[in-house]
């Protein structure tokens, strides 16, 4: 009896402690916020988790596809069930393929799912539209990174400096592409809680012009404690000042060619548009002259691969920032940049979503630096080889964008090729100028009368080209979507070289901006140019940093795109001329097809568009809120 209430009593004192200390157990399922910020791997771990929500920085991609509307990061677009929506807004789908299609570069093609980019494509961006939309997803973001600086500043770790940099510049990567979208927007900087006052959980918007400051200063001083070398997936010190001198420039544009509207909420005055030049040029020049970054060149051999390597050969000298993709095997860190723009074939014969112009494709010069501009009658006039038409041109129109004759593993080439060959001619052509196409009856005497990508389209038009830029023969783009194991280039050195020209151009050194440009052209194979002016160094950076979601913000802040992106684009057709086929050596007449997005409706770019709508719903939530100017 006396050793049975000796072990009741031991149970109960146990009984007793348990139940004192039962709220200061730590669980057993999840780690703590005290445990976290001692432990240098869950830190590593958190901050991951925080680069790959900002799918933003993914050519603009808006959201996470990760079982559909169950990501936190999908919050703007949580509304919708729709598979398809889904997969177009987020980085993993279609999401970074549309940022081709915004501006004058590309449409996008009507045999994807994603008609609201038509949509938004032919009449504009209108009021409490969703499209492009980066604003509760951005703050939810915020949110999470404005923890992490709050948290990191009391860890004791030897890199907590540097983490919490890196955090900085997350949270001012953010602010970008917020201020590019809405001009000024509340700034937070702490993470709130419930029972903050009032002005903290209602904020106002601020300027304009303070939220291009507030994200340059935070690169400047997030630089000092971030790693020189570069670490592929993470910033760096040249990644932090290349944003900060980016954030200048575009500051700098909207001084000297915006408007300033609201007191200032939207515009920055036009006084301030030097000294933004002025940093921006200062901060690029850093990263020229003391970075360990440079232009790719490759191996010499092959002008038209080197350029092609540039986004495919990973960790090359180019590259500042990048996104890695896994490939297959789940988590956010997935792409399908290569199933949704490559030839086919491939799975369900989808692809070739972002289509250029015809007229973009003009921008390109020949290599001895003549116009790439051929006389239209003279380019239908005759028959022409692939090698005729393309062979003397800059060759970065050959690495970066697909065609009729292009080499492609798998592609039917015959009858105008051999195999491996994209081919997308579309119809016969005989000696008496009379033409033969037909979807049905396909053949002509045995021979098809439509190369192997040519696909009868729904109201539209295929442009004759795709994007090869990041494309790579050997990605899987047989099985599904998210295979991609590319990098995606954040940052490239190109981009700074071309962003130090523009700032040296505007403040008037035009010797600088020559000199960087023509570093470009160099490298390119083309021909320098010999003297510089806003419109050529405009067309160099359209040519250099095509399809890199460069294009639509810079006819934006240049105040240019109510001028370049309302009207027609043209698309080129190619005839396969019967005469040259039976003779062994193919040729192809050339047709101009015009109007290529909509017979109906030519692309328009309203002038409320310079700044995006913020919304109904979201002003309803915070009356202190004002609404952008037209919406």
């Amino acid at each position: 009896m006396k050793k049975i209430l000796s072990i009741l009593s031991i149970a109960a004192l146990f009984g007793a402690v348990s139940c004192n200390d039962i709220l200061n157990q730590s669980p057993t399922d999840r780690y703590t916020d005290a445990q976290v910020w001692k432990d240098a791997s869950l830190i590593e771990s958190n901050l991951a988790d925080l680069y790959s929500i900002s799918c933003h920085m993914i050519n603009d991609a808006l959201c996470v596809y990760s079982a559909e509307t169950s990501s936190p990061i999908n919050i703007d677009f949580s509304a919708s069930s729709n598979w398809s929506a889904n997969m177009g807004f987020s980085a993993q789908g279609e999401g970074p393929v549309h940022a081709t299609t915004w501006a004058d570069e590309a449409k996008y093609s009507e045999r994807g799912a994603q008609a609201n980019f038509l949509s938004m494509k032919r009449y504009g961006i209108q009021s409490n539209d969703n499209t492009l939309r980066w604003w509760s997803n951005a703050y939810y973001l915020n949110r999470q990174l404005n923890h992490f600086i709050d948290q990191i500043a009391q860890s004791e770790l030897t890199d907590a400096k540097v983490y919490a940099a890196e955090a900085r510049f997350l949270r001012a990567f953010n602010y970008f592409a917020l201020v590019k979208r809405y001009g000024g927007v509340p700034i937070i900087t702490k993470e709130q809680g419930l029972d903050a006052p009032e002005e903290e959980l209602y904020p106002a918007r601020n300027t304009e012009q303070e939220v291009y400051d507030f994200i340059i200063k935070e690169c400047e001083e997030a630089a000092e404690d971030m790693v020189v070398t570069p670490i592929a997936g993470r910033a760096s010190k040249w990644a932090a000042l290349a944003l900060g001198g980016k954030a200048a420039l575009y500051a700098g544009s909207i001084a000297k060619y915006g408007t300033v509207q609201m007191n200032g909420i939207v515009g920055i005055p036009a006084e301030k548009a030097k000294s933004y030049y002025e940093k921006a040029r200062d901060l690029n020049y850093i990263i020229k002259t003391t970075s360990p970054h440079s232009l790719y060149t490759g191996s010499g051999k092959d002008k038209v691969q080197d350029l092609k390597d540039i986004f495919l050969v990973k960790d090359n000298p180019e590259a500042i920032m990048v996104k890695r993709h896994q490939g297959v095997g789940g988590g956010k860190n997935l792409w399908s940049w290569d199933m949704c723009v490559c030839p086919k074939p491939n799975a369900w014969s989808v692809g070739w979503y972002s289509q250029p112009y015809y007229d973009f494709v003009e921008q390109f010069d020949f290599i001895d630096g003549t116009s790439g501009k051929i006389d239209r009658n003279y380019l239908t006039s005759k028959t022409w080889t692939m090698d005729e038409f393309f062979g003397q041109r800059d060759p970065r129109l050959r690495a970066w964008l697909w065609t009729n004759g292009t080499p492609w593993p798998g592609a039917v080439g015959k009858p105008a090729f051999d195999d491996n060959t994209v081919s997308i001619y579309r119809g016969l052509r005989f000696k008496d100028g009379s033409e033969y196409f037909n979807l049905t009856a396909e053949t002509y005497q045995g021979v098809l009368c439509y190369g192997d990508q040519v696909r009868e389209l729904a109201g539209g038009y295929d442009t004759g080209f795709g994007v090869a830029k990041y494309l790579d023969p050997a990605a899987d783009v047989m099985t599904w979507f998210v295979y991609s194991t590319g990098d995606y280039l954040i940052f490239r050195y190109a981009e700074v070289v071309l962003n130090y020209a523009e700032a040296c151009l505007e403040l008037g050194e035009n010797g600088n901006a020559l000199s960087a440009v023509n570093e470009i052209r160099s490298r390119a194979g083309v021909a320098n140019l010999t003297s510089i002016t806003t419109e050529s160094y405009r067309k160099e950076r359209m040519v250099e940093l095509c399809f890199e979601n460069h294009r639509y913000w810079d006819l934006r802040r240049w105040r240019q795109a109510v001028e370049e992106l309302n009207g027609p684009h043209d698309g080129l057709v190619y005839v396969l001329d019967w005469e040259s086929l039976q003779a062994g050596s193919p040729r192809f007449w050339l047709k101009i097809e015009d109007h290529v997005d909509s017979k109906v409706q030519d692309p328009t770019f309203p002038e409320k568009n310079y700044y995006l709508p913020i919304g109904d719903a979201t002003i309803a939530a915070n009356p202190n809120l004002k609404e952008n100017p037209g919406y």
